[in-house]
């Protein structure tokens, strides 16, 4: 959207005009901002093109400039926010949606994911190429940026179970069919896949914020058509996501001797909970899908470990790397957090006392979800007297079974000697 909407700062006869088009065209009860009725494809594959010279500069620095302009600090706060609710680990397939000149997908690039970008204008794919190729260096000891980008409209996207989360950053109002755009992007996520959503909400009817996003749609000729708040919800939700949360955004600095801080708080609090706000920040995720047996069919797996015991920058800890691979027929879904959902599965590592039972020694978490025949690498910690004797390593699907007890064989570290 355009920094316009959001400073409210726009006031024109000719959007004004348009305004009133616009209450011709828009139907009752729709919960969002209807277009102008043009060809809004050709427009935002024609965006760069239309662009002077500073601002398709801007693009390729995006979110930085010189003076520094209000989108930095809003671009930072959501990556960051981004990073944390997703919880992915190394190489962890991320698409980005609406990708435009990629700045999203050069930061995730550089956290070690695997970024896929899409975007329907060819320029904006190969601004955001040129920006992933110039990063100059590993971005981790032995890992190297990965991203992949795809010029296309975001309905034809052609995969299937792939992404562990799915990114939409000031994207989601450029698409007239929302249902069916989300509907895609839940085809090509993984069971438990995370998706995220961040930008405007529809402003008020006659406002200088709706004059603005009319105004950028006349002059631009993309689509600047943001959502009722809970509107989005309902129609994330019937595109078959679960445990779909609106979120307010509150890191900001106030000052501690201002008392007027605490309830500007909770007013703006309140806001959001009756389904008003500025901002729409919406995270979901794709069910799980439980139907699969717990069956050595199904679930079988196999853990080789990569490397020695190793000492932790945490007292008293060992760690050690394993690659565990899919053997099985499942989809493995990775945990986010602890308590672990049923049927996500982890690593577990243990030890075992004389009668033979299990002394756990806590999970780890796959660093993204494992297909059939993929692996990934993960990261075991045990204390510094477990490494001293045999410890066994298993797979584990969470609130179900132990692999081993579904025929798969536990790696088994014994001390030297």
């Amino acid at each position: 959207m355009s920094p316009e909407y959001y400073r409210s700062a726009v006031r024109s006869s000719v959007a004004k005009q348009a305004v009133r088009k616009l209450g011709r065209l828009r139907h009752s009860g729709d919960g969002r901002l209807e277009s102008l009725g043009h060809d809004f494809d050709r427009g935002h594959r024609d965006y760069v093109e239309s662009l002077p010279e500073g601002e398709r500069l801007w693009l390729r620095t995006k979110p930085f400039s010189a003076p520094p302009n209000f989108e930095l600090a809003t671009c930072l706060r959501t990556f960051a926010h981004v990073v944390e609710q997703l919880g992915l680990g190394l190489r962890a397939q991320v698409l980005d949606v609406g990708c435009g000149p990629g700045w999203m997908s050069e930061f995730l690039a550089r956290c070690g994911y695997w970024v896929t970008g899409i975007d329907i204008s060819e320029d904006m794919v190969e601004i955001a190429r040129m920006r992933v190729a110039r990063i100059p260096e590993q971005v981790g000891e032995g890992i190297d940026p990965v991203a992949e980008f795809h010029a296309m409209p975001v309905r034809e996207m052609p995969w299937s179970d792939r992404f562990d989360a799915a990114i939409l950053y000031d994207t989601m109002h450029h698409f007239d069919d929302e249902l069916e755009t989300l509907k895609v992007i839940h085809r090509t996520l993984v069971p438990g896949g995370t998706i995220y959503i961040r930008e405007g909400a529809r402003p008020a009817e006659g406002s200088e914020s709706e004059q603005a996003l009319i105004e950028e749609m006349r002059v631009r000729q993309t689509l600047e058509s943001p959502f009722d708040p809970r509107y989005l919800l309902e129609v994330v939700r019937e595109a078959g996501f679960e445990d779909v949360r609106r979120l307010l955004e509150v890191d900001e600095l106030v000052a501690v001797d201002d008392l007027r801080q605490p309830f500007n708080a909770i007013g703006r609090f309140l806001r959001y909970r009756l389904g008003r706000g500025d901002i729409n920040t919406v995270v979901a995720r794709k069910p799980l899908g439980l139907e699969a047996r717990t069956d050595t069919t199904n679930f079988s797996g196999r853990i080789e470990s990569v490397g020695e015991w190793e000492d932790s920058s945490e007292p008293g800890e060992k760690l050690i790397w394993v690659e565990v691979t899919n053997e099985g027929r499942a989809f493995w879904p990775m945990a986010k957090a602890f308590p672990y959902p049923s049927g996500v599965v982890t690593v577990g590592p243990y030890m075992t006392d004389d009668a033979g039972e299990r002394i756990e020694l806590g999970r780890s978490m796959l660093p993204h979800g494992v297909s059939p025949g993929a692996s990934a690498r993960v990261l075991i910690r045990v204390p510094v007297e477990a490494a001293l004797g045999e410890v066994r390593i298993d797979l584990v699907r969470e609130g179900l079974a132990w692999f081993s007890e579904l025929g798969s064989r536990p790696l088994v570290l014994r001390p030297k000697g």
